[in-house]
């Protein structure tokens, strides 16, 4: 898989991870439920996992522990 590298400013990612994190509840819970909707697990996956490293990624620049690191 091809990766990209990005510099955003803390309150970038902080406003990026507000519409992502809202984007992905909406995917899980509220799609689903709409007829005729055709769920993409794959989608859904690389979205909750590139979510979860922004998150990382966020509370290490405010200075936090993040799980896993020590």
């Amino acid at each position: 898989m091809q990766q990209v590298s990005l510099k955003m400013s803390v309150d970038e990612v902080q406003a990026l991870l507000e519409l992502v994190d809202n984007q992905l509840f909406r995917m899980k819970f509220i799609d689903s439920k709409i007829p005729g909707h055709k769920g993409s697990p794959e989608k859904l996956q690389l979205a909750t996992a590139a979510v979860s490293r922004l998150k990382d990624s966020f509370q290490r620049a405010k200075g936090h522990r993040v799980r896993g690191t020590v």
